[in-house]
């Protein structure tokens, strides 16, 4: 059975696992993301690759998944965010010296794919995948494929604005979707308001213990994410919106967009189903595989 080496290429971390073409994991590690500059984190990919080539001579390609708005085709990034190594190269070209076939896709679209391949997308020929976490992303799979748009910057949920008050600048500073409603941005907020710093852990145990003052912000926050839901309910009409992060681990988000949905008075807001996604911290390995799996 064919072995592929699979990445996924994170602001923290690089989590790397060898796969079959069933989508199991033959081993797996998570390594520290290199430091930007001097192209360090090629170097890793190389590294990992090398080894992993020495201990599985089957490995037959390479599958990335990376935190970047990416031509498919040739592996061009025309944006990054917290991996800036990658803004600006080919990332097939510049890892051509492997010489085995290279995959790359965004994060959020790999989400999406794994969702498709293995999780609760398996039966929907259109959907979304809205991922909540340091920001809000997200990928969009019509006519059974995912849509890229220009560069590779479709899905980039994160920039709609959800206020119209103020100057354009100041709009996506104080206004945009990642800003209100992502989970980074809920847990900053509570700590400034309450004045000491807790993790997310911590405040949703607060929450979840019946606290009224925590839960008017996690709710206003779990509000403006309705609101972006139901926005892009209306502009794409998919079959099944999917959230994905840790945050959408907890029933209640889930359960909260959906009252907010059904009081939505069109129709297509009755047949569109808003699901949690399945496959948690392995979606981008499972999704980057899928991704490579259909172009070879």
């Amino acid at each position: 059975m064919k072995l592929y080496s699979v990445m996924d290429i994170g602001g923290t971390y690089v989590k790397s696992a060898v796969m079959n073409e069933r989508g199991e994991v033959v081993s797996e590690e998570r390594i520290p993301t290199p430091e930007q500059g001097e192209g360090e984190i090629f170097k890793l990919i190389r590294s990992i690759v090398h080894r992993d080539i020495n201990v599985y001579p089957a490995i037959s390609g390479l599958a990335l998944s990376v935190p970047a708005a990416v031509n498919v085709d040739n592996g061009y990034v025309s944006y990054a965010g917290s991996v800036t190594d990658l803004i600006g190269s080919q990332i097939k070209e510049e890892l051509a010296d492997l010489k085995i076939p290279i995959e790359v896709e965004n994060d959020a679209n790999c989400a999406a794919l794994a969702e498709k391949w293995k999780g609760n997308a398996k039966d929907a020929e259109s959907f979304l995948c809205v991922t909540v976490g340091t920001g809000i992303g997200g990928a969009i799979y019509l006519n059974n494929g995912i849509l890229h748009g220009q560069e590779g910057m479709a899905g980039e949920f994160g920039l709609m604005l959800l206020n119209h008050s103020g100057e354009m600048d100041d709009l996506f500073a104080k206004w945009s979707f990642s800003r209100v409603a992502s989970t980074w941005n809920m847990i900053d907020h509570l700590n400034k308001e309450f004045n000491i710093s807790r993790t997310g852990e911590e405040w949703f145990q607060l929450y979840d213990n019946g606290d009224k003052e925590v839960a008017i912000i996690v709710e206003r926050f779990y509000y403006r994410m309705s609101l972006g839901i139901i926005n892009l309910m209306h502009i794409f009409a998919p079959e099944k919106i999917m959230v994905g992060g840790g945050l959408s681990e907890r029933g209640d988000l889930i359960d909260f967009i959906r009252q907010q949905v059904a009081k939505v008075p069109t129709p297509i807001a009755r047949k569109i189903k808003i699901e949690a996604c399945r496959q948690g911290n392995q979606a981008g390995l499972i999704g980057a595989l899928y991704h490579f799996l259909q172009k070879h």
